[in-house]
């Protein structure tokens, strides 16, 4: 009798553990991989993030055009994966408040689309790389940014200025403040300029004029994009495709695994490619350090 009330309360306590363990497993659906368009980037990310998931992940890719065509055939446990502006804004015009995760954004259309409550990788990095990556290439002491936004004289203060000694001076653009004048000043002022991700800054209207001045007052622009740099920029710092394929990974796997995200609402860029101009380089005059080298320096310097 005693044996067998012993095995009833072993078994009990068995059936409480496993339905716990059960109970607080994540139920994940399908992850729906949402793209803006077709295009190569976007292709290349899905493809190196599908190689760094769980193998059991089930995954639909869809374009953003194509996602209100499938609203039978996605439920409440269903995770999304947008990838761009037009994905993020489908994805929401599908239902606010569905689990996803987005990508390809810059923390400029962060802010704009108001997506505090939706995990976001943003395209910047964090501002102690683009700092360590200036000074640590150029060895200069001023570096001058652009913002069209209200400037908070603390947003960029990080221990890399400290470390370095280096001053960090912000100009602003409005209706009273067009951009080639301040660009002027900046570039009197300061030993490089920062081309910071800001689509309302630097965009198809203003990209050259802004690297020309630059050139002809023979100081350096290093930019968040490597088609800059082919366009006379010194450098970049920026995520590539497969930076952004890895680090979607890693969030995809916690969700998966946990359900849930600890962290803040957006992250800025994990992985990082560095690329340069060395015709750009030698016309100013420039020693450029090796690469290798360089990118070890910055990850020493990772708070």
């Amino acid at each position: 009798m005693l044996n067998r009330r012993f095995k009833e309360s072993i078994f009990s306590v068995l059936l409480v553990l496993v339905c716990g363990m059960f109970a607080a497993q994540p139920v994940i659906g399908q992850v729906i991989i949402v793209k803006s368009s077709d295009n190569a980037y976007f292709d290349q990310t899905i493809s190196t993030l599908k190689k760094h998931v769980d193998p059991a992940a089930r995954f639909k890719v869809l374009k953003a055009t194509e996602l209100g065509d499938e609203l039978t055939r996605i439920s409440r446990s269903d995770l999304f994966v947008a990838l761009g502006q037009s994905a993020v804004e489908a994805v929401n015009q599908l239902d606010t408040e569905a689990d996803s995760i987005n990508a390809y954004l810059t923390l400029e259309q962060y802010q704009e689309l108001n997506l505090n409550h939706h995990l976001t990788i943003v395209l910047d990095q964090p501002m102690h790389r683009y700092l360590a990556f200036c000074k640590l290439m150029l060895d200069i002491e001023s570096i001058g940014v652009i913002e069209a936004n209200r400037i908070d004289p603390n947003q960029y203060r990080t221990q890399i200025l400290d470390k370095f000694q280096l001053r960090l001076n912000q100009y602003r653009i409005d209706k009273a403040n067009k951009l080639l004048p301040v660009l002027r000043d900046l570039l009197n002022q300061n030993d490089v300029l920062l081309m910071l991700p800001r689509q309302s800054i630097y965009n198809r209207d203003t990209l050259k004029g802004v690297l020309l001045s630059s050139y002809r007052n023979r100081k350096p622009a290093i930019s968040y994009s490597p088609a800059h740099v082919k366009s006379g920029a010194i450098a970049s710092i920026f995520s590539s495709p497969v930076d952004i394929g890895r680090h979607l990974a890693l969030l995809l796997n916690q969700k998966l695994n946990n359900g849930v995200h600890n962290g803040p609402p957006f992250q800025f860029a994990r992985f990082y490619t560095i690329t340069t101009n060395l015709r750009v380089a030698d016309a100013l005059g420039i020693d450029l350090p090796e690469e290798r080298e360089l990118r070890s320096r910055i990850d020493e310097l990772q708070p």
